[in-house]
């Protein structure tokens, strides 16, 4: 398997910490996005979004979608647990996945693009406005966290996906001027999580 990404994506960040706890064998493709190499039509052939991270199997056979990756990886190790079976426990996990991608993922993107993506591609001064309702998006997210990791010590109970996904969200929070000190429940939790050696190794080369 071989995973085409880039080294400051948060959506590869989640993919390689969830490889390194599943312990598989993942090579890497570097894609270099600010030279367009994510337009390219070797690569549209592989996603035609144009988005990272991408999963070449086998066969061409490829999986796109960084949550989508990481329930095909869980799936090759169901004993893992990161991915349960059991149809309760398993919807609880598919639906912070899918908050994620559709509520905390793109409140603190919008952080991430005026600050640390805006250092890297450049061209334009940062956008105050959208750079405040990124944080006001992202703080209430973290009031929904707060309250579901109280008496937790993952998301769902024992470690799964649902906490990878999510906490790959916060890897740059320092960079992107996103505190958590309102928020202690959630504070304590990404500690645990970037704890494990498979989460550190993940983490953005800054």
């Amino acid at each position: 398997m071989k995973l085409h990404a880039n080294p400051m994506s948060t959506a590869a960040f989640k993919v390689f910490a969830v490889v390194n706890e599943l312990g598989l064998s993942v090579s890497t493709a570097a894609v270099d996005m600010l030279k367009g190499e994510h337009k390219s039509p070797a690569f549209l052939a592989m996603n035609p979004n144009g988005k990272v991270p991408v999963l070449e199997v086998d066969d061409g056979f490829c999986v796109w979608e960084s949550n989508a990756i990481l329930c095909y990886l869980a799936a090759l190790k169901p004993e893992s647990g990161l991915l349960p079976t059991d149809a309760r426990a398993q919807a609880q996990v598919q639906q912070w996945l899918q908050w994620q991608a559709t509520t905390f993922g793109p409140s603190t993107g919008e952080m991430l693009m005026e600050t640390v993506y805006l250092r890297f591609m450049g061209g334009r001064a940062k956008d105050e406005a959208k750079y405040q309702a990124g944080l006001e998006k992202s703080r209430r997210d973290l009031g929904v966290l707060e309250k579901a990791l109280a008496g937790r010590e993952f998301l769902c109970g024992p470690l799964t996906l649902a906490d990878f996904s999510l906490v790959s969200c916060l890897f740059l929070r320092g960079p992107m001027g996103l505190s958590l000190e309102d928020f202690p429940q959630v504070k304590a939790w990404v500690a645990r999580l970037e704890a494990r050696e498979g989460v550190r190794k993940a983490l953005p080369p800054l």
